[in-house]
């Protein structure tokens, strides 16, 4: 999760959840961990050592996933990533996190508070200027209505496994004999045929009865049925409207000043590093070397201390003494110029303090910091306005309240939208448009259950709408007498292709018996097969450019023929493959090189899938498949069965 929220916060308004820092050794590696062991205790979906995962810590990751996913495909649903298999898939990431985490608790590895700290601050979503920002930390977690103890776990959990996982994946090595058979391949040469048999090429039936009509309509009554329709109405709550609520006043530009003198420059500071022992007779020892001419890192060396535990950085007097005392500040802060003090005690042990740099005090006055106060001030007043709006809105819904009123209260524009399509068609010359910012309500109103009342959801950074569902028009079949003429047009088209496909089964079925390519089509008078010749790695380099029908003929075996529909439904591809040349990898260094690069990259998933299903086994995994079952049942709409 750590590096997932690394890289998109700085650029998605979104916390997204997948989790692991390695995450594609988790979410593919750890495949039917449970071994068929003995279900899962009570209501649970699995069993991981002593930890147990429920449905609702299921239906919380799926969230995750789906909005994750949308960010690629915004029209995916719940139900369309759960018939793809994506239910267990989950279940499989959150057991492989969950295996890890127990095989380092049982290791004995831990993770304490303070990195824990350094990494939740180290996360640019929640910095300002470069620096964490407190206002800023907890507005995100109020968004994504998540606990700041939901993210300190998660992010322990992260580092335990980031432990266990890295030591294992670190500096793959792959030799040139082990990339070159794959090279080679890359250079093989491929020569053959491929025919582009268009429908037209069949001669186009009688016009349809009515009767033929009538029956071609029924079975096909699907392709006819208006998709399912749904009005609502939003309200907008972003950035602006509050901005226009917020203003700074002179007394807290003063306050803020006064609290932050250092940042502006209006306190001493200097650079300090320290040595802290145990034993002054040690320390005094320290000093003397030191002004002797040591080194100070080199003296702290010979008491086992590396440049990185001494250096303090810049520290203004007060914030030395409140990480030490004030006696221990006072020796660093009295000196007259870069120096080392006398060893001073503390609670820690007797310090010697080296002082490397004076920044001497440069206020910036008031004046000049106004501005930039004044523009922070009023960035957190935003944003605390914002999320204490939200809480509002949502607590008022929670206690009853109607659409009506919460919008009428905050003084938000209301807009109706008339029934519409996922994909935003009204199928009605209503002339309505929806506004692009708002476009991601459709997937919420149609991800909506007709029963909920109003709600608040997220639409981009710093945006976001009070919506509340409407009518829902079920799918609905067009009438035939207001499509007669398409339906018929349809039903030409589909026995064309009906024919075409009866003679592009009867070329393979020659081909088959050895009749060459070009014999079998021009016998049934069908347009002449075209010479082609390629390589994978031409292919490789036109990536999705190359056409369909030519990746196919690709991945034939010599001798072979195949068909291929053509993309629109409008054409069958038939492409024989005469003969497969050999590549030479000894020709193509470069390519042996980048070979060895992509299994480099490839084999720390490996290694990482191999760690995590040894770690499920040692942990010991069980699950409960009736309890899946059903929650993927519920997950998809369908009734499970009793």
């Amino acid at each position: 999760m750590l590096l997932f929220f690394r890289k998109w916060l700085t650029s998605w308004p979104v916390l997204v959840l997948l989790s692991l820092v390695l995450l594609a050794f988790i979410v593919t590696g750890v495949h039917d961990p449970f071994g068929g062991g003995a279900g899962a205790p009570g209501g649970a979906l699995a069993k991981v050592g002593n930890r147990s995962i429920s449905e609702a810590q299921l239906l919380k990751k799926y969230d995750q996933v789906l909005r994750r996913a949308r960010e690629q495909d915004p029209t995916l649903t719940a139900k369309a990533i759960a018939l793809q298999g994506g239910t267990p898939q989950v279940l499989e990431q959150m057991v492989g996190e969950a295996a890890l985490e127990e095989f380092a608790a049982k290791a004995g590895i831990s993770v304490s508070d303070r990195a824990v700290d350094g990494e939740i601050a180290s996360i640019p979503a929640f910095q300002t200027a470069g620096k964490f920002d407190q206002a800023t930390y907890k507005r995100i977690l109020a968004e994504q209505r998540m606990s700041e103890r939901d993210l300190r776990d998660s992010v322990r959990g992260d580092l335990l496994r980031k432990q266990l996982i890295v030591p294992v994946t670190g500096a793959v090595q792959v030799p040139s004999g082990l990339a070159r058979p794959y090279a080679a391949m890359m250079l093989d040469l491929y020569k053959g045929e491929i025919a582009l048999l268009p429908v037209t090429a069949m001669p186009a039936p009688p016009a349809p009865t009515d009767a033929q009509v009538a029956a071609f309509y029924t079975a096909n009554k699907a392709r006819y049925t208006l998709p399912e329709r749904r009005a609502f109405r939003y309200a907008l709550i972003d950035r602006e409207s509050i901005a226009a609520q917020v203003s700074v006043t002179d007394a807290e530009v003063q306050k803020y000043y006064d609290a932050n003198r250092e940042t502006y420059g209006g306190i001493e500071t200097r650079a300090l590093a320290q040595i802290v022992v145990p034993d002054e007779t040690k320390a005094k020892a320290l000093t003397a070397a030191i002004r002797g001419g040591q080194k100070f890192d080199a003296a702290a060396a010979t008491v086992g201390f590396s440049a990185t535990d001494t250096d303090l950085g810049v520290q203004s007097k007060d914030k030395f003494a409140a990480a030490t005392n004030a006696s221990v500040a006072g020796a660093a802060f009295g000196l007259k110029g870069p120096g080392v003090t006398d060893p001073v005690k503390s609670d820690f042990g007797w310090h010697v303090v080296a002082v490397q740099r004076i920044m001497p005090a440069k206020a910036t006055g008031l004046a000049g910091a106004r501005d930039e106060i004044t523009a922070k001030l009023r960035r957190e007043k935003i944003e605390t306005g914002l999320s204490d709006a939200i809480a509002k809105i949502e607590d008022s819904f929670s206690g009853g309240a109607s659409f009506v009123e919460e919008t009428g209260k905050f003084k938000l524009a209301i807009v109706a939208v008339p029934p519409i399509t996922r994909d935003g068609r009204t199928l009605a010359a209503s002339g309505f448009t929806l506004a692009p910012a708002v476009t991601p309500l459709l997937n919420k109103a149609f991800d909506a259950d007709p029963a909920d009342g109003p709600s608040v959801q997220e639409l981009e950074k710093g945006q976001y709408a009070v919506l509340e569902l409407g009518n829902v028009v079920p799918p609905t079949p067009a009438a035939l007498d207001t499509i007669k003429a398409a339906v018929a047009a349809d039903w030409s088209a589909d026995t064309r292709m009906k024919a075409l496909k009866a003679q592009v089964d009867a070329v393979l079925a020659d081909t088959a018996k050895g009749v060459p390519l070009a014999q079998a089509l021009a016998s049934r008078k069908l347009p002449a097969a075209q010479p082609v010749a390629g390589r994978r790695i031409d292919a490789a380099q036109q990536g999705r450019q190359l056409p369909p029908a030519l990746q196919k003929f690709l991945g034939l075996s010599a001798g072979a023929t195949a068909s291929l529909l053509e993309a629109k439904g409008g054409a069958w591809f038939i492409m024989h493959l005469d003969s497969i040349t050999p590549g030479n990898a000894e020709m193509a260094p470069p390519l042996v090189d980048a070979t060895r690069q992509q299994i480099a990259q490839a084999a720390p998933d490996e290694l990482g899938t191999a760690f995590a299903s040894a770690a499920a086994k040692q942990v010991g995994v069980t699950r409960n498949p009736a309890a899946l079952a059903a929650a993927n049942a519920r997950i998809i709409g369908d009734t499970p069965a009793k």
